[in-house]
């Protein structure tokens, strides 16, 4: 009986762990629907092969979500061309000196 508990809860355990892995699995190759909302913060994106039935560019949210989109929408040209410009103007740094808030003191002789 206990043989039978153990095997059930770990084939329940084995099923559940294999659709949480494949739940988040990135699409790769072709995309088959669009994203219904756009996608704020984001961090990348790539667009897929020209072989796929339906052209897409997959948007890597700062999440870490990736979502399919279509590239004719107005918010999905915005976002690529914003990162694109981010990517040609990076934002300068900065460099402040610092002095010491008091003169160095020196060795007494």
């Amino acid at each position: 009986m206990f043989a039978a508990r153990t095997v059930l809860l770990l084939t329940l355990l084995l099923t559940f762990s294999l659709h949480h892995i494949t739940a988040h699995i990135r699409p790769t190759e072709c995309c088959t629907s669009y994203a219904q909302r756009t996608v704020r913060h984001v961090k990348s994106f790539y667009k897929t092969p020209q072989g796929c039935s339906l052209p897409a560019v997959v948007i890597l949210a700062a999440t870490g979500d990736e979502v399919c989109a279509d590239p004719k929408k107005p918010w999905v040209k915005r976002a690529i061309q914003n990162l694109q410009n981010k990517k040609l103007n990076p934002p300068s740094t900065v460099h402040h000196l610092t002095r010491p808030s008091s003169p160095p003191v020196s060795g007494g002789s």
